[in-house]
């Protein structure tokens, strides 16, 4: 299980490239660590998004999944608070380019990206 403690040294070691102020180790000011880490993700991602890097934004999906699967409560909750709301921001309105990353976005973050839309009446 990946806890909320591991997740900006995780996030380091399977991003290298992030931006050095989303490169968070966990030391001090651990409550706002994970959250501002899974920001700065989300961030990135819809940067590799926007800028047609799908390989990265295909890497940045699978390192979302992972947490989400094998997350504690918290970066379960983190995940689809924070990264997973962040998808109406960064889905194209093209239709190609959004079914492009429609097929990206891992069956399980998808399903919770469709909760939240339907759930909040959009």
């Amino acid at each position: 299980m990946i806890t909320q403690y591991e997740v900006p040294l995780l996030l380091k070691e399977e991003i290298p490239q992030m931006p050095a102020h989303a490169k968070l180790v966990a030391s001090r000011f651990i409550t706002t660590d994970i959250y501002t880490s899974i920001n700065s993700f989300s961030a990135y991602t819809k940067h590799a998004v926007e800028e047609h890097n799908f390989t990265l934004a295909r890497k940045c999906f699978a390192i979302a999944e992972k947490l989400y699967r094998q997350g504690d409560a918290m970066v379960r909750l983190l995940i689809e608070n924070v990264f997973v709301y962040s998808f109406s921001s960064f889905i194209p309105e093209i239709r190609v380019d959004k079914l492009i990353i429609k097929t990206m976005i891992p069956a399980v973050l998808y399903a919770v990206y469709i909760k939240q839309v339907t759930g909040s009446g959009c």
